[in-house]
Parts: structure tokens; C-alpha cells; sequence
């Protein structure tokens, strides 16, 4: 136990700005693992025989994936621009 504790405090108090790096791997995380990939699957299960009248599950998983890549996109834009202007004013 004590060497999971020592190695997170080691990793803690190396890295510069840990917090944008657990965000920015909770925008690439949570955009694809949480919302698009359940939608890519559902599309391969459901297709092309079971996606309902006038196609409704397609329609709604395509618009998943579309806001899924837009939330990828957008957070990871926050987190890499606010990592570069830290690190281009030095405070870290």
C-alpha cells in the first residue's frame, strides 16, 4: 500500500500541472468511451434490420457520435490552449 501512495506522490509532485493532464484525459475519455463509442456499437448491433421507423435509432446515434467528437474536440482545445499559455507565462 505504501508503495502505490509513495508512487502517486512522486507522480503528483513531478509532473507540472497534473490537473490539465487528468482533464484533458477526461475530454478524450469521456466524449469517446461515454458517448460515441455506445452509439458506434449500437449502430453495428441494430444495423441495417432493427433501427426503427423512419431510421430513429440511426438518426439519434449519429447525432451521439456528432456531439461525442464536438465535446472530444471542444475539451481538448480548452485543455491544450490553457496548457500552452501556462507554460508560455511559466505558471506552473
Amino acid at each position: 500500500m505504501f508503495i502505490f501512495f509513495f508512487f502517486a506522490v512522486v507522480l503528483a509532485v513531478s509532473i507540472p500541472m497534473l490537473g490539465l493532464f487528468i482533464s484533458l484525459f477526461g475530454a478524450f475519455c469521456l466524449s469517446a468511451l461515454g458517448i460515441a463509442f455506445p452509439a458506434i456499437m449500437e449502430i453495428c448491433v441494430y444495423w441495417p434490420d432493427k433501427l426503427g421507423p423512419f431510421k430513429w435509432i440511426l438518426i439519434k446515434d449519429i447525432l451521439l457520435v456528432i456531439f461525442g467528437v464536438g465535446g472530444l474536440l471542444a475539451g481538448s482545445y480548452s485543455c491544450i490552449s490553457e496548457m500552452v499559455e501556462k507554460f508560455r507565462t511559466g505558471n506552473y
